[in-house]
C-alpha cells in the first residue's frame, strides 16, 4: 500500500462520525445532569476534536475557587461529586489527587476536581492548566489538522509509546497535538523527527527557563513547565526510528501490529508475577521502575549475567528477567589489587584462598553469597502497597505479552 492509501485506510477506522459524537453527548449528559450547578467543563480529546473512535478520552471538569485549596478538591470536592453521582456506575481512580470515572452505557467519563485559575501559569495542581490547554490546541488546529493529530497517535499507540503514565514514558496526547501545531501536519512530525538528536527543543510560544530532559516543548500556557518531561530517551529512540523505516517503507504494522509469533527462549526466562492490591498507576510504576533497576544491579553483582529485563500488564504485573543461565557455581575469581598499594595487605589478610598473578594483581577464590536468582529478584523488589508474587521459569510463551518480550524486535519492523 502506498502512503496515501494507508492514511486513508487509518482515518477511516479512527475519525469519528456523528453518530459516535452522539452517543458520547448522551451519555456526558447524564453525568452533567446530576452536576448542574457546579461549574462544570467538558475537555479532554473529546472537547479538543482529536479523539480516536472506540477510544475516547472524554474528561469532565468541576472547577472550584482557587482559594479552597488542593487539599478540598481531595476530601470535600470530591465527597460532594460522589453525592451528586450516587445511583450511576462509579468508581474512583487516583491521580495526584482522587477523581471519578463514571460509566454510563460503556463510555467512561472521568469527573475531574480542579481549581479556577486564571492562566496556566498560576495552577497549582496539574490539571488546573487544563482548559488553556484546550483553548490553545483549538485555537490553532483546522478540522485538518485534528485529523493528523489522529494519525499520529494512532502511529504512537501503534509502536508502543503512546501514553505519559510512568508505564510508558511516551507521548501524552497534549504533546503529539502540540507537535502536530509545530511540525503542521502528522508527515511532516514523521519526517522531522526521523532525525532527530537529542536534546531536542521545540519552542511554540516562548521559553522561561532551560530543561535537562531529551525532548523539550515548553508547555505554551506555562512556559516554565516541559510539556513533554515525561518522554523518555527510550520513546524518543522508538518513535526516531519508527519514523525512519516508515518512511521508507509505509506499512499498516506501524499503526495496528500484528501479535507476536515468537516462542523461542533464549537463555533462561525468569518471570515474577505480581498481584497487587488497589494503588495510583504512577506510583506503583515508579516503583516498579526502581525495583526493576535493583533487580539488574543485585543480579549482575551475585555473578548472573542479565540480557534483558521487561514488563507488561494484564490480569498481573508480569516482570521477566532473561539471563544467559539461571545456574551459576558456587566461587568465583575476586580480582584484587596490585601488590604495592596498601589495601593489598588488607586483601590477604581477609582472603584464604589468595595468590599473586602474572600481572602482580592479587586474586582471590570467593564463596558466592546467593545462588537463587529468583531470591535475588524478590528481595529487589520494594513497593508500598500489599501484594502476592509466584515465580517460575518460562517453559512456554503461551500470551502476547511473554511472546513481545522474547521477540525484542519490534512488531512494525518485519
Amino acid at each position: 500500500m502506498s502512503y496515501e492509501e494507508i492514511v486513508t485506510d487509518v482515518l477511516s477506522r479512527i475519525k469519528p462520525d456523528d453518530r459516535d459524537k452522539k452517543r458520547i453527548e448522551e451519555s456526558v449528559s447524564v453525568v452533567t445532569s446530576r452536576l448542574k450547578d457546579m461549574n462544570v467543563e467538558i475537555h479532554g480529546s473529546f472537547r479538543k476534536g482529536t479523539w480516536l473512535k472506540g477510544d475516547t478520552d472524554v474528561d469532565l471538569f468541576v472547577f472550584f475557587p482557587k482559594e479552597v485549596g488542593k487539599d478540598y478538591l481531595s476530601k470535600d470536592g470530591l465527597r460532594e461529586i460522589l453525592e451528586r453521582l450516587k445511583g450511576l456506575d462509579v468508581k474512583l481512580a487516583y491521580a495526584e489527587h482522587p477523581y471519578v470515572i463514571v460509566n454510563v452505557n460503556n463510555v467512561e467519563v472521568d469527573v475531574v476536581p480542579a481549581l479556577k485559575v486564571e492562566n496556566g501559569s498560576q495552577a497549582i495542581t496539574a490539571v488546573d492548566r487544563t482548559p488553556f490547554h484546550t483553548g490553545y490546541v483549538t485555537s490553532k488546529l483546522t478540522e485538518e489538522g485534528m485529523d493528523q493529530v489522529r494519525l499520529l497517535k494512532r502511529f504512537m499507540k501503534g509502536i508502543g509509546v503512546y501514553g505519559a503514565e510512568i508505564k510508558i514514558s511516551g507521548f501524552s496526547g497534549y504533546v503529539s497535538e502540540l507537535l502536530v501545531i509545530y511540525y503542521g501536519s502528522f508527515l511532516n512530525v514523521l519526517r522531522s523527527s526521523s532525525s532527530w538528536r537529542p536534546p531536542v527543543e521545540l519552542v511554540l510560544e516562548g521559553k522561561s527557563r532551560d530543561f535537562d530532559s531529551p525532548l523539550v516543548i515548553p508547555d505554551p500556557v506555562d512556559p516554565k513547565r516541559n510539556a513533554a518531561a515525561a518522554v523518555s530517551l527510550k520513546s524518543i529512540a522508538l518513535f526516531s526510528l519508527a519514523s525512519r523505516f516508515f518512511l521508507r517503507e509505509p506499512s499498516m504494522e506501524f499503526f495496528y501490529p500484528s501479535s507476536p509469533q515468537d516462542r523461542e527462549i533464549l537463555g533462561d526466562v525468569l518471570v515474577t508475577e505480581l498481584k497487587v492490591d488497589q494503588y495510583v498507576d504512577d506510583v506503583l510504576w515508579g516503583q516498579i521502575r526502581r525495583s526493576v533497576e535493583r533487580m539488574r544491579a543485585n543480579l549482575t553483582n551475585s555473578g548472573f549475567d542479565v540480557i534483558d529485563i521487561g514488563w507488561c500488564e494484564d490480569d498481573t504485573i508480569k516482570i521477566f528477567v532473561q539471563v544467559e543461565s539461571s545456574e551459576i557455581g558456587k566461587y568465583y575469581l575476586d580480582q584484587g589489587p596490585p601488590f604495592y598499594l596498601d589495601s593489598s595487605i588488607e586483601f590477604m589478610n581477609s582472603n584464604y584462598h589468595v595468590w599473586v598473578g602474572n600481572d602482580g594483581r592479587l586474586y582471590a577464590i570467593k564463596k558466592r553469597k546467593e545462588l537463587d536468582p529468583f531470591k535475588i529478584i524478590l528481595d529487589s523488589i520494594s513497593l508500598k502497597y500489599k501484594y502476592s508474587a509466584s515465580q517460575y521459569k518460562l517453559t512456554e510463551a503461551e500470551d502476547d505479552c511473554s511472546r513481545a518480550f522474547l521477540r525484542k524486535r519490534p512488531l512494525w519492523l518485519r
